[in-house]
């Protein structure tokens, strides 16, 4: 049994497509089969437990238990799904909160038939990391203990030694593989929960007569101090970045293009085996850096970042074009992470160029392509000059001919950015083959060029000194990013960076969190009409996904969101009154504020107010009549059925259509009334904020609520807010759905990782943080 786990659904298929014969495209092995499943393909069968597979042996669809096993050669995208919402009147709608089976449940389960029934003993399975979640009772990855259920006596929670061997006298190999663990915020989870389910079940150190062996893979990663520090613990952590003194680097293992240590892991027997290297004879890297300098203006905030924006992309527009221009050059990788700027970067080359055709001169990668880009940009990542891609989409692929990489540097979550760049920098190696020649470039020279910019805002100062000053620190904060970029650049190429006369090791890493199990309906709406909004950022010209987007947003917009069963004294009723009591309380001084009572506990967050819905939350979407004639109409029923169907589209924005027909399709089939959709949850992970300043400021805030001002799109409160909280904590689907508030402005969010970052904040390691730090001064301290 292989179980293959990654947090890229295209890798963990790609796995399957290794053990395949190239000559046939058969399974290498007859005794061979192998399975995998998704969310979408369980949902478009009725929730029920569902994988498809490859196999020698068999085609066609066919079920053992209740597992059904659909053919992976022919199954189709689009099945049947269970109504998930229901009428109560005429009027009133709810979701019907209908479960259905999960990833983990539906392989694990698949697995535990294939071993039962004996239908092979040779088994490769694939997941995706994301698979794991949080429930009331524990965690998904509970369910791989299914696979040998048989082999456990439930009343007394032992396990049956002579079952276990009767198992492995089939099956002799348990491989577990977790690959890019780093890559998202479960993988360390992932691990313990397998570490703690192969222990329980004594299948480690050759139990039971099986040969286990879990390996974890992963490009960020380099020193067995870091591997036991971050994937020891398993408690929610930011993003972070690891430093640490190497002292002499050749004493240490470090340096050498390949190397081993054992060391204890969980206090196992465990060994790294780290390949220090760059696919390159010489590599040449060049930083281009951007400064521009302004006195700060409230009004032209705004437009100045705007401008800067265009500056930069001005800057690699023109290098693209420099080395487009040139015969020695065959393909050239462009990275920016901001999709709505990569595709306004590639319009700007098509309109300089005149002729400037995608799968012919250029491909675009994103995370979220559809399965027809996916195999074109197979068919000819060989033959365009140009690959523009963001990070995430980048993992996996490797453009063996580009010699050439252009990476903007993000100003945003520098710490898991900066780890996404150093996975990109590696995505120009490997063969290709010309007219039957199998070739590389990995032995010629390459370059990477990185471009940072910052905007270095002062504010009216009384001498030229203090105007100086705020431009240093905008300096010096650059200074900091290149040191962290070239340090951990060439932590992951050798094993070590130098700054100064001593070696580091710096090592950027994504941080460690877990979301809760299920989506509420309101939230798969949220989320399908974000997903419409980034899919048009990179594809402006299909309008379609603009028009089904709005017309989403403006049917939900009006909505009343109810915190049920609050404490007497909650931070809602105090809205309204401490407005008016907060003055004349601390005139009298700030202990009078212990007048208002003991209030609901809640954390403070930087500027926002963060309160816990212990007691559940109702939501309630008013859809009156003028709304339902302008946007329920067969036209937009139409375009998104054929928009579902269409293989241009990625695979999870088709799935979240078919949510959004229903929802449409619901309404449309009711009496010219008004509707309300009523929608109930009780999470364990729900959250609502608000900014301090509401309690103070009310009245000015319903003024400008009231006036309708017209916000851009990207600077709106909601969307401010949205940013805001995202920087402090991993959030899931955030409320409400609408742009526009009445009172005062607030999100609903769910953040199953909230408390236990909060617990970390107050640790010895996160005592002392701050956004102000010298990196070189801490560094080099000693």
């Amino acid at each position: 049994l292989f179980f293959y786990v990654s947090p890229r659904k295209q890798v963990n298929l790609d796995i399957i497509e290794k053990f395949k014969d190239s000559a046939t495209g058969e399974l290498c092995d007859n005794r061979l089969i192998a399975i995998n499943t998704n969310a979408n393909l369980i949902s478009d069968n009725s929730g029920r437990y569902t994988v498809q597979y490859l196999w020698n042996e068999c085609q066609g669809n066919f079920k053992i238990k209740d597992v059904d096993f659909f053919d992976s050669r022919t199954i189709q995208p689009w099945g049947r799904r269970s109504n998930k919402l229901k009428r109560l009147t005429d009027q009133e709608i709810q979701d019907r909160g209908k479960k259905t089976k999960g990833v983990l449940s539906s392989i694990c389960e698949a697995i535990y038939c294939l071993v039962d029934e004996e239908t092979s003993n040779s088994i490769v399975a694939t997941v995706s990391i994301q698979s794991l979640k949080a429930t009331q009772r524990g965690k998904t990855l509970d369910h791989f203990e299914k696979i040998f259920r048989n082999a456990y006596n439930k009343g007394e929670g032992l396990v049956i030694p002579a079952k276990m061997r009767s198992i492995s006298s089939r099956i002799k190999h348990l491989f577990i593989m977790i690959d890019e663990i780093t890559g998202d915020d479960a993988g360390v989870e992932f691990l313990n929960g397998l570490h703690r389910i192969l222990s329980n079940y004594k299948l480690i150190n050759n139990g039971h007569g099986f040969n286990t062996k879990i390996i974890v893979a992963d490009a960020s990663i380099v020193d067995p101090g870091v591997i036991d520090q971050h994937l020891s613990d398993i408690s929610s952590e930011p993003d972070k970045i690891y430093f640490r003194s190497v002292g002499n680097s050749e004493n240490s293992g470090l340096g050498l293009p390949l190397s081993r240590q054992r060391f204890k892991f969980k206090g196992l027997d465990a060994t790294v085996i780290n390949a220090n290297s760059y696919p390159a004879s010489n590599l040449d890297i060049t930083y281009k850096v951007l400064v521009e300098s302004c006195r700060f203006s409230q009004e032209a905030n705004l437009k100045q970042q705007d401008i800067l924006e265009k500056s930069l992309q001005a800057r690699i527009f023109k290098d693209i074009q420099a080395l487009m221009n040139r015969s020695d050059v065959e393909q050239i990788l462009v990275y920016i992470q901001d999709k709505r700027r990569l595709s306004q970067l590639i319009e700007s080359i098509i309109k300089e160029l005149g002729e400037f055709t995608k799968y012919q001169d250029y491909l675009e990668i994103h995370a979220n392509i559809s399965e027809s880009e996916k195999e074109q940009i197979q068919q000819y990542k060989n033959q365009v000059k140009v690959v523009f891609m963001t990070a995430s989409g980048s993992r996996g692929l490797s453009f063996p001919k580009a010699k050439h990489i252009l990476v903007e540097i993000p100003r945003f979550q520098i710490e898991h950015n900066l780890m996404e760049v150093i996975q990109v920098i590696y995505r120009g190696r490997g063969q290709y083959e010309d007219d039957g020649v199998v070739k590389t470039l990995d032995n010629q020279d390459k370059e990477l060029i990185f471009y940072l910019a910052e905007r270095s805002v002062y504010y009216d100062a009384e001498d030229d000194q203090q105007q100086q000053l705020f431009i240093k620190e905008s300096v010096l904060s650059l200074l900091n990013i290149l040191l962290l970029l070239k340090g951990s650049i060439m932590t992951r190429i050798q094993g070590y960076g130098q700054i100064g006369r001593d070696n580091f090791l710096i090592i950027p890493i994504g941080g460690k969190s877990i979301s809760a199990v299920g989506n509420r309906f309101s939230a798969q709406i949220a989320n399908l009409i974000r997903e419409l909004k980034n899919e048009y950022k990179r594809k402006l010209r299909d309008t379609s996904l603009e028009h089904v987007s709005t017309r989403l947003q403006q049917l939900l917009d009006q909505a009343e969101f109810l915190v049920k069963d609050t404490t007497k004294y909650n931070y809602l009723s105090l809205v309204e009154s401490f407005n008016k009591q907060f003055n004349p309380l601390v005139n009298h001084g700030l202990d009078q504020l212990l007048k208002l009572g003991t209030l609901e506990t809640a954390y403070i967050s930087g500027g926002l107010l963060v309160v816990p819905i212990a007691n559940g939350l109702q939501e309630t979407y008013q859809i009156n009549l003028g709304k339902l004639v302008r946007y329920v109409t067969d036209n937009l029923l139409e375009t998104m059925g054929k928009m579902s169907t269409s293989k241009s589209y990625p695979e999870n924005l088709r799935s979240g259509l078919k949510d959004g027909i229903e929802l449409l399709e619901t309404l449309g089939n009711s009496a010219p009334k008004t509707q309300w959709f009523e929608q109930k949850s009780q999470g364990f992970d729900q959250y609502y904020a608000l900014p301090l300043f509401t309690f103070i400021a009310g009245e000015a805030l319903k003024k400008y609520f009231a006036s309708k001002p017209e916000e851009p799109e990207d600077a709106g409160f909601r969307k401010i807010l949205d940013s805001y909280i995202r920087q402090f904590y991993p959030v899931d689907t955030v409320f409400p759905i609408g742009q526009e508030y009445q009172d005062f402005p607030f999100i609903v969010f769910n953040s199953y990782s909230l408390e236990q970052l909060r617990t970390k904040m107050f640790t010895d390691k996160y005592l002392l943080t701050s956004n102000e730090l010298n990196v070189l001064n801490l560094i080099l301290s000693r």
